[in-house]
């Protein structure tokens, strides 16, 4: 009778029984809230490709 109860850690199976890793493409908060808990993160920069008329490019140039 001298079984030692498991613990929460050794219960874990799966996709659970590591910390998740995530990369992140978003806000910089997000990414720093992940990491503040040890999760392994990494912080992506990116911009989506911005495509405008070729009449507003004109417009542009013309102001610019």
């Amino acid at each position: 009778m001298d079984q030692k109860p498991e613990t929460n850690a050794e219960k874990k199976t799966g996709i659970y029984k590591d910390k998740p890793a995530v990369a992140n493409l978003g806000i910089m908060l997000f990414y720093q809230a992940l990491a503040d808990q040890g999760c392994k993160c990494v912080q992506i920069n990116w911009i989506p490709e911005y495509k405008q008329s070729e009449e507003i490019e004109e417009l542009l140039d013309e102001f610019l």
